[in-house]
This record gives structure tokens, sequence and C-alpha cells, in this order.
């Protein structure tokens, strides 16, 4: 496997505010390769990511470009040097989780969903098996553990759980990432830096506060402006908006992703304006001891906490198209990862060769699967590793598959940036071809402007629609060269489409617009189970 790496050390050296403490920065690049493992035709985005053992785990989503709604989530294991350990598919229960966190806790690796319900990896069989429910705590030492939990519109609470006498102390500040330096903990928000000397000064719980009780029972209180006992070192005057959060952020003029300790100072890894740098607090104000040479575009950072290594942060940024990366902060070693992954894309071809296509099904009634995975292999189709068994939601083949069993296998091909075929092709279990449908689409591709990348179609609408012009008579002529022509009674409700018969194939042709041609569809079947009634 083909791989960069790049190692830069660099030790900075804090020589104004009499900062003495020394860090070691390094910096590489690793490429891991995912051909073979996600679907061509595809995004790709890394949804989560977490290290252990000198290894990284990330959580990536596909989705489909030229098939909407269809995605995949997949557990990749790689090294350092980009090698792919392992990859595994998300069970469904997972997959179907619009928020998942990955990380390390206690020598394990974890996985939580949107429900908090957690499953640990077996190392061994590589799969995740549901264990018990989280239990919110975000910081841990020698005399307390602190917990968290989010009410919503009720408010939020961070508790101290007094290991020695089981006392509990609470505030409303958030708790996620809580640190101790200097004999005093303290929690940072986006906006600002709270400190608390004393736990034992915040409000005392009441019966119906406890943690453990909340917990038990999923309850909720009001837990807004409980502040008794916390002082901040920095607060901005920009306070919280959870509905205008992005606003929020590009107004404030520093924001903090993360705080650290190391040596007995506090330390913050901080976006400003322009760039991401390491900040430490001095008498209310923001001092910069470091600036990064970029601004990491730094995405769930508000997770880190879930680990058992209180001097340790593992940040994810994105660093564009195909491209993401990681800061790992461990005491006075920063190490920042860019990882880019590849796959397999689509590639123009020179044709789509569907009057190839129509020519096989003229010569020949009978198709078995193995025919058409050795035409698709020759004209270049890619097979988007996307299969069926059932037809449920798909109205455009006959009613009678509904109730029986068949396979379904999907390949495209895209002649040009105007111009992609959509093939699917419906079989049998004893593997005989019985129905084909196509659709002729605006090619989608991206766009890569400043690390931010999205799905495009080309816009000249004069241009794309001779294409489908062009498409549209190429396979009409082929139908009126080799087949017969039918006259079929169209429902009110339908689309309008011409047909043809070949061979015993029905093929119905819909017709197109004259100008601002969105696509074209052939449905292609037996003449023996063609009702157009249906």
């Amino acid at each position: 496997m083909k791989y960069l790496q790049l190692l830069i050390f660099l030790c900075i050296l804090f020589s104004s505010k009499n900062y003495s403490q020394k860090f070691n920065l390094k910096e590489s690049k690793i490429k891991i390769n995912l051909n073979g493992i996600v679907r061509p035709a595809s995004t790709i985005s890394m949804l989560t990511s977490t290290k252990f053992n000198d290894d990284f785990y990330s959580i990536f989503e596909e989705r489909q470009m030229n098939h909407f709604g269809q995605t995949q989530k997949y557990l990749i294991v790689y090294n350092t040097l980009g090698k792919i350990l392992h990859a595994e598919q998300l069970p469904k229960e997972l997959h179907d989780s619009f928020y998942l966190d990955l990380f390390e806790y206690e020598g394990k690796i974890y996985i939580v969903d949107q429900f908090n319900t957690r499953y640990v990896l077996d190392f061994i069989t590589h799969t995740f098996n549901k264990t018990v429910k989280g239990n919110d705590i975000v910081y841990e030492d020698q005399n307390y553990q602190v917990m968290y939990k989010d009410f919503g519109e009720w408010g939020q609470a961070t508790w101290f759980i007094n290991k020695k006498d089981k006392k509990q102390y609470f505030t409303s500040i958030n708790g996620t990432n809580t640190n101790f330096a200097d004999g005093k903990f303290y929690l940072t928000s986006f906006n600002s830096i709270a400190e608390i000397s004393d736990p034992k000064n915040l409000t005392a719980c009441s019966s119906g506060q406890n943690y453990y009780y909340v917990n038990k029972h999923d309850k909720i209180f009001d837990s807004y402006d409980y502040f008794k006992g916390v002082s901040f070192i920095y607060k901005d005057s920009i306070s919280d908006d959870s509905y205008h959060s992005e606003k929020v952020y590009d107004n404030l003029k520093y924001r903090f992703l993360s705080s650290f300790p190391t040596d007995h100072q506090l330390y913050h890894i901080t976006q400003l304006k322009d760039k991401t740098a390491i900040t430490k607090i001095n008498k209310d104000q923001v001092d910069i001891v470091y600036k990064f040479n970029e601004k990491y575009n730094i995405f769930k950072w508000y997770n880190q906490y879930r680990t058992s290594k209180s001097n340790y942060r593992f940040l994810r940024f994105k660093n564009g198209y195909n491209s993401d990366g990681f800061i790992e902060v461990a005491n006075k070693n920063i190490d920042i990862t860019k990882v880019h992954y590849i796959y397999d894309t689509l590639q123009y071809v020179k044709s789509d060769s569907i009057t190839k296509l129509i020519s096989n099904l003229y010569e020949r009634k009978n198709i078995l699967k193995k025919d058409v995975t050795m035409f698709e292999e020759s004209t270049k189709g890619t097979d988007i590793l996307f299969y069926r068994n059932n037809i449920n939601h798909n109205g455009y083949y006959p009613e009678k598959y509904k109730n029986i069993n068949i396979n379904t296998i999907n390949y495209i091909k895209s002649e040009n940036e105007f111009l992609t075929q959509n093939i699917e092709y419906l079989f049998t279990t004893d593997d005989q071809l019985k129905a084909i449908f196509i659709e002729w689409d605006k090619t989608k591709f991206f766009n890569n402007s400043e690390k931010k990348y999205f799905p495009i179609e080309n816009e000249n609408s004069i241009e794309s629609d001779k294409y489908f012009k062009k498409k549209y008579k190429e396979i009409r002529q082929a139908f009126i060269e080799k087949g017969e022509k039918v006259d079929v009674k169209i429902p009110s409700d339908k689309l309008d489409f011409e047909s043809w018969i070949l061979n015993g194939w029905q093929f119905n042709l819909y017709k197109v617009s004259d100008k601002n041609i969105n696509g074209i569809t052939l449905y292609i079947c037996k003449q023996e189970d063609f009702n157009g009634n249906e």
C-alpha cells in the first residue's frame, strides 16, 4: 500500500509571560485505500474516530451519489502507516442511528448511539455487543467522580461525587470538558473557562437531584442558574444560542475546543478567526502561546470526554475532499495526523453500450446472471454493490415478482459530465434475467473549494439537452430497426411511453420533454409479464 508520512518535530518554547513549558509537535500524513471495502460512485465521510494501542478506529459513512437514500456505515481499523487491519459493516441498529460516538475507555473500545446505548467491541470477532447503558462520567481521580447530563430545555447538570463520603454537589455549568490543574477544577465551554476551587462549595444535591436517582429513573429537574461555588477565569460576552450556534461561533474572538493540563498548568486548543492556536488564560486575558499554520475544521469536539485518560485529548478535523485528520494531546506531546482516503470513483466511458445490450436481447431470449456480469465487465460498467431480494418499493416491476424470491444487481456508466446510465437487472433465484430498469440521469460530481465539497450537476441545460436528445434518439432508432412497435393503452395517471417487442422482450421507452430534460427512463421485461393496467 502506498503511503506518505511526513514527520516534523518542533519544540515550542513559550518565552513570554514566563511560560517555560516545552511542547513536542509532530505532524504526519497517511493514506488509506478503501478499494474493495466501500462501494464505488459514493461519497465517503468520517463520522467519528478514536485511537487505541497506536491504531486508529474510524466509523465511515458511505452515501451513493446516483442512488438516493442508500447509505452504509463501516468500522475501519488502520495503523499509523495507513495499512487497513480490519473492515466491517456496522449492524443495522448502529447503521440506523443518526448519532454515533466511538471512544476508548479503560482498555476497551465502545460505541454509543443516540439513545445512550453502549456497545463494546469484541477484538476477536470484531463485532459490537450491547452492554450496559453509559454512565455519563466525564472525569475521575482519587477524590471525585464527575458526571454530566444534558436535560435539553430544562438545562444541564454536572455532578461532583465525593468518593470518600459519597456526598454529591452539582452546578449548571457544562462539565463535558473537565480538567484538574494546580489544585483546582476547570470546566471548559466554547466561550468560557469556569473554575471550581472546592466542589464542596457547590450546591449540595437534594434527594431528587442525586445523580444515581436521576440516572436510574431517567428523571430531570430544572437545573438553571446553579452557579454557587463557581468563578470564571475567562468568559466571553457572547453567550450560547443553540438555534444560531454557527453565527455565535463566527462572532467569537476565541472559541475553546479543548483544555488539557500539563505540569500543573492549563492550556487550551482554541479557534481564532484565521488559525487554530494553543492559548492560556492570564488574568482574564487570552494569551496565544502558539499558533498553528492553519485553522483546523474540528468536528465533534464535544465528545472528547469519553475517555479514562484525564491528560489525553483526541480531536477530529475535516481536511477537505476525502481527507480528515486528528489532533492528539498527551501531556507535552501534540500529534497531528492527516488521513487521506482513496477508493474507486466513476470513470467516463466512450459509450454506455445500450445498443449492444438491445442487440443481445434481440438475439437471446434466455439470459443468465453470468452473461450480464460478463457484458457489464466488458463494457466497463461499475458494480455499485447494491443488491436486493424484494421489490416492495419499486413499482416499475411487474406485480408478480412481489411474491417470489428475486435478486438484483446495479451498474453505473458515465459517458461524460452530462450523462450517467444507472441500470438494474432483476433475476429469479435460478439466475434467469426477467426484467431491466434503466435511468439516464445528469452526472453528479464533486466541487472542492476551500475544504468544502458537495455534489453538483452541470448547469448548462442547453448542452445537457443535446446529450439527452442524442441518447434518446439512439435508443429509439435501435427499436425502430429491430423491433415491432405495439400500441399500449396508457392509464391517465401514468407517464406516456412508447413500446416495442423484440424476441419476446417488451421495451417501454418513456417520452422526454423538448427542453430542460432531467432524465430518460427505459423499462424492459418479458412480454408475457407486462401488464399495462398495473
